[in-house]
Parts: C-alpha cells; structure tokens; sequence
C-alpha cells in the first residue's frame, strides 16, 4: 500500500471521529427525568376513648394463720392421754381434749381444798354464834357501850376472812385440777407436736404449736399511692362505709391454678422505711372448706380448694371506679409523660400527659387527651415534630 493511500485512510478516519465528536456535543444524550417521590411512613395509632375503669391493685404474699400459738400446760404430771387428732396435720375443734395429764395429785388438793373450806365454814358458825350470845349477855349485864372485843368483832372479821382464803384455795385447787384436761381453744390445725404419751412434764411446758383453721391472713405490699384506690374500714369514724375491697388470690397448688376470695379488712398503718410500701392485710374466711363440706357433699358439688398456710400467692385487689380515663398501650409513651399526637393533617404533635397508672402493658390517661384524637402507638422509633406520617389504626 502507498504511502498516499495510507494517508487518504488517515485523514477518513481523523474527520469521522472529529463529525461523532462534534454530533455528541451538538446533541447530548436526554436521561428519561425521574422525579424523587418519598412517601410518608406508615404508623399505626389509637383513637382516644374515654371510659369508666376499676383500678385493681397487683400484690403478692405468703398465707398466714389469723392466731397461731404454743399449747403450753400448766401443771406438771405424767400424761395419760394424747388425742388421736394431736399429731402434725391433724384438725380439732374448739373444746376437743388435746392432751390429758395424770389428775390424782389435783383431786386430792381439791379434796383437801374442800376440808379445810368446811372447816372455816364451821369455825366461822361458831364464831357468829358466839359473838350473838356476847351480845346477848352484855344486853342483860352490861353497862354503857361495849367494845368490839367484847362483842367479839375482830374474831368474827378474822373467821370470815379465814373462809374466804378457803374458798379461793378450793377455787385454785378446782382450776389447777381443770388444767390437767388440756382443751382446744379454738377449732384449729396442729403444725406441730413436742410431747408424747408416758411423758413427764412440768408446768411450762410447750404440748406442740397449733393454730386456729377458721380465719387465714396475707400481708399484701402497695403503694401509698393506689391506697387511695381501695376501700376497707380502716379508720376509727364511726360513719365509714363498711364496705372492704374484694381480693383474689391465685397460686399453683395441687398441681393446678387455684383461686381463692378474700377481702381486705385493715392496713398495718405503717410506711415501711425501706421499700416505702404500705402492707394490707386480706383475709380468707374457712380457707380449708370445713364449714361448706357438709352442704356440698350434700349437692354432690366440686369441693373447695383448700388454702394451705406458707403458700406463696399472687392477689389482686378490687379498686374503685373512675370515669373519662382513657387505655392506651405502653409503647405509645415517650419520655414517661409525653404521647404523639397526629393532627388532622397527618402531622405529628407531642402532647403532655398525666399518668394515672401503668398496669402492664397499658398506660391509664387521666388528664390531656381530647375525645377521638389519634395516638400513635407504633411504627415509629424515633418521631419528629411535624412529621407527615401515613396513619392506620390499630386493631384492638
């Protein structure tokens, strides 16, 4: 190829790329134009309700007895007798004889008790009859006013005070004799048993400990602040409501959930220094059944739990009523007393509000919600003041 040729080629190619480059400056590429479209985000909130709602309070305790006590004797002795009923568990009623201790040195002390009272009973007799024909003789013989020796005053005082003396060591020797015969004091549970049949004893001694199977008590903590949202007769007026808050308490027992009712009849009156919580007392009337067994093994009903004394329960206690509250979930809560609003145009408002309770995952508004507002409750981690939001309601 000549060099003339080689050149022609050269410059072809030189002025081809120079009428592209030129093309493209002349005419630019046009990009299709897209227009940036953000959309707002999509939140979910509530609809403010206002309601009439009961304020229960949430505690926690262990069941106790009412009355629990150690059966002490008060004489000493040999015992005789142990009720088949005086063992760890067992039940008795008020009057059973618990234990018996060995009565002969007491009968014979209220044998001797009762002689000497017929003694006194005698001398005093003769002592009167003599004083009445002192008298007589100084009315016959004597002259002016008769001293009380003489009429034999201070020896009758002293025979009638020697009876009385009597009569009390009778009455003692009678009680000692009475306290041989150890009887429960009411209808109750034994917890426990120290003695045993054959056994000496001496006065003091502690029989077991038992306690009393009508009445069980729980020690519930509260705040000083839900006091005010229960009612029980706790004050000395003599014009307050008899009415007490009703409990329930629930516990695994037996294998199962349980309820039992109860009602809350008094505060220990005192602010714990430590926890700042003040401990009501509920409690739980025949908590083993025994006063209902008889009429349900009649009707052929399910019997009732028993509530055994130690158990551990969860109690809620029934509150007052209060109106225009409203419920809104937890979460919808910022920086504790704050929720967002979201306004008619879609924008949203942060709003302060009074908190009447918290109960788990509700929040209970008292005060600065307007009737059907929206209340973002999610969908939003972090909201921002005027943000335009796309808003769908909760389902409930």
């Amino acid at each position: 190829m000549s060099l003339r040729h080689q050149l022609r080629i050269a410059l072809l190619i030189v002025i081809a790329g120079i009428s592209v480059a030129v093309a493209i400056v002349s005419f630019p590429p046009q990009a299709d134009e897209q227009e940036d479209i953000i959309k707002p985000p999509s939140v979910q909130f509530n609809t403010v309700e206002f309601r009439r709602l009961r304020m229960d309070i949430r505690s926690q305790g262990r069941v106790m007895a009412q009355t629990e006590i150690d059966l002490v004797t008060g004489v000493s002795g040999n015992i005789t007798k142990v009720s088949s009923n005086f063992v760890s568990g067992g039940f008795f009623n008020k009057g059973d004889l618990l234990v018996s201790i060995d009565p002969a040195e007491y009968d014979l002390r209220v044998a001797q008790a009762q002689a000497r009272v017929m003694e006194a009973q005698y001398q005093l007799t003769r002592e009167e009859a003599e004083a009445q024909q002192a008298r007589d003789e100084w009315q016959q013989l004597g002259e002016g006013d008769p001293s009380p020796l003489s009429l034999r005053v201070p020896q009758l005082k002293e025979k009638r005070a020697k009876l009385a003396a009597e009569q009390e060591e009778l009455r003692n020797a009678r009680l000692l004799r009475q306290r041989t015969e150890i009887r429960a004091p009411f209808n109750g549970r034994v917890r426990n048993k120290e003695i045993g049949l054959g056994q000496y004893i001496d006065d003091g001694t502690i029989l077991g400990r038992i306690y009393n199977s009508d009445m069980f008590e729980v020690r519930l903590p509260i705040s000083t602040h839900e006091l005010a949202w229960i009612e029980f007769p706790d004050l000395p007026q003599h014009n307050q409501s008899a009415r007490s808050a009703v409990v329930k308490l629930t516990a695994s027992y037996q294998g199962q959930q349980q309820t039992w009712s109860g009602k809350i009849v008094r505060s220990e009156g005192v602010v714990d220094q430590d926890t700042g919580m003040v401990i009501v007392i509920a409690q739980v009337a025949d908590p083993f059944g025994l006063a209902t067994q008889n009429r349900q093994s009649e009707s052929n009903t399910k019997p009732t739990s028993i509530l055994p004394v130690g158990l551990f329960v969860e109690a809620t206690i029934e509150g007052r009523w209060f109106d225009d509250l409203v419920a809104i979930p937890a979460s919808a809560l910022y920086r504790d007393q704050h929720v967002v609003i979201i306004d008619p145009e879609n924008r949203l408002r942060f709003r302060n509000v009074e908190v009447f309770k918290r109960v788990r995952e509700l929040a209970i508004i008292k005060t600065g919600l307007i009737e059907s507002e929206r209340v973002l409750t999610a969908g939003l981690h972090h909201p921002v003041e005027g943000m335009v939001v796309a808003p769908n309601e909760s389902i409930r």
